[in-house]
């Protein structure tokens, strides 16, 4: 999935579009219920605001089709598999 070497990088670019992505969420969501009038004493738009919110956690399977290609070829494939012995169905390193 990544380049050798670059792991803990790839990891720290990861929890950071995640800690940004959970930052926003809250901003956006609530942007939402202002939007919505939803406060501490007005609940008339509360199931509207549930909806709208719950399916704009389904919006990123939109974008899964983007992974196709991720994962077809994995540092398994840039191994040589001439000393790997099969032995009662575990595979142990020859040499």
């Amino acid at each position: 999935l990544c380049p050798p070497g670059i792991e803990a990088v790839l990891f720290a670019t990861l929890m950071s579009v995640f800690n940004g992505a959970g930052a926003v969420g809250t901003e956006v969501g609530a942007l939402l219920t202002k939007m919505m009038g939803v406060t501490e004493s007005n609940f008339d738009n509360l199931g509207v605001l549930t909806v709208l919110c719950n399916v704009s956690s389904l919006y990123p399977l939109l974008f899964i089709g983007w992974l196709d290609g991720v994962g077809s070829s994995g540092e398994d494939d840039d191994n040589d598999d001439e000393n790997v012995v099969d032995v009662d169905g575990v595979a142990v390193m020859n040499g």
